[in-house]
C-alpha cells in the first residue's frame, strides 16, 4: 500500500493530463472597432502566446470577437481564465507584450468602469483628466507606489499587478470619480510607507499623520445647507402666521396698480358681454 501511494505522489502532472478536462470551455471577448487593425496585425503573436499554453484561439473580424478554448493539449485548468483576461486587456488597448504578463501566477488584472453615474459629460472628462494628471504624472505616481500597470482608455481603466496593489488602485480611481483628488491618496500611501519603516509607530494610531480625505461635494452640500437656513421674507411671514393678513404690505405699489387695471378690464369686458 505504501509503495502504491509513493508511486502516485512521484508521478508528474503531465502523465495524467488526458483525463483533466471533462468538457470544452470557451470564452469570447468583444473588441471595439478602432482596435481591429492592431489586433489583425498582431494576431499571429497573440495566437502563438495562447497556443504555447495548450489553448485554441480564433479571430472573427466580421463579428468583432476573439475566442479562446481549451483542448486535449491543455494541462493547466486555470490557464483558460488567464487567457480570457489576456484577450480582455488587448481589447482595452493594452500592448500584447504587456498583456502577456498576465500568465504569471502572481499577476492579476482589473478593468474598472469609470463612466457610471455621470449625467454631465464635462464633469466626467474633467475628473478623468485629473486622474491622468499633467502629461500623465499622476497616473505614473500611482503606478510607482502600487507597483501596477495602469492604462486609462475611454470609459475604463485597465490595471495589472498584484492583488493588494489592484485593490489600492481601484480605491483611488473610484474616489477620484467621486471628486476626491488622487494626490491625497498618494500622500497617504507615502506617509504609511514611511511610518512602516519606524518601529516607534508600530502600535500607535496613524490617523493624526494621514491627510484627511474630503470630497468637494460634501463642502458644497454644507454651504447649500447654510444658504437654505437663511430665512427669506416669505418664510418670516409664514412663521409669524401673517402670510394672508399682510398681503397688501408685501405687494409693491406698482403691482397694486397693475392688479387694479386688470380687474377693471375684466369688469369692462363683462359689462360689454352682458350688454
Amino acid at each position: 500500500m505504501k509503495d502504491e501511494t509513493r508511486s502516485f505522489l512521484t508521478k508528474s502532472f503531465s502523465d495524467n493530463y488526458s483525463n483533466i478536462h471533462t468538457h470544452r470551455t470557451n470564452f469570447t471577448v468583444l473588441f471595439p472597432k478602432y482596435q481591429e487593425r492592431y489586433i489583425r496585425e498582431s494576431w499571429d503573436m497573440i495566437s502563438r502566446i495562447i497556443s504555447s499554453y495548450g489553448l485554441y484561439s480564433k479571430l472573427d473580424l466580421h463579428s468583432g470577437l476573439m475566442e479562446v478554448a481549451n483542448n486535449k493539449n491543455t494541462i493547466d485548468p486555470f490557464v483558460i481564465i488567464k487567457a480570457r483576461d489576456f484577450l480582455k486587456l488587448i481589447s482595452r488597448s493594452v500592448p500584447v507584450q504587456q498583456a502577456a504578463k498576465i500568465f504569471d501566477d502572481d499577476i492579476c488584472c482589473d478593468i474598472i468602469n469609470i463612466s457610471r453615474n455621470f449625467s454631465n459629460r464635462q464633469t466626467f472628462l474633467k475628473r478623468r483628466t485629473r486622474l491622468i494628471g499633467n502629461k500623465g504624472t499622476t497616473i505614473k505616481a500611482i503606478e510607482i507606489i502600487t507597483r501596477c500597470y495602469i492604462l486609462v482608455q475611454g470609459n475604463t481603466v485597465s490595471c495589472m499587478g498584484k492583488y493588494l496593489g489592484l485593490k489600492t488602485v481601484r480605491k483611488i480611481v473610484e474616489d477620484c470619480m467621486d471628486n476626491i483628488h488622487p494626490v491625497l491618496h498618494i500622500k497617504t500611501l507615502i506617509v504609511k510607507k514611511e511610518l512602516l519603516k519606524d518601529k516607534r509607530f508600530k502600535n500607535e494610531n496613524w490617523a493624526k499623520f494621514l491627510p484627511p480625505l474630503k470630497s468637494e461635494k460634501k463642502n458644497f452640500l454644507a454651504t447649500q445647507k447654510i444658504k437654505n437656513n437663511i430665512k427669506s421674507p416669505d418664510n418670516i411671514f409664514l412663521t409669524e402666521k401673517n402670510y394672508y393678513y399682510n398681503y397688501e404690505q408685501r405687494v409693491p405699489h406698482s403691482n397694486k396698480n397693475i392688479i387694479k387695471e386688470m380687474n377693471q378690464q375684466l369688469i369692462d369686458s363683462y359689462n360689454i358681454l352682458n350688454f
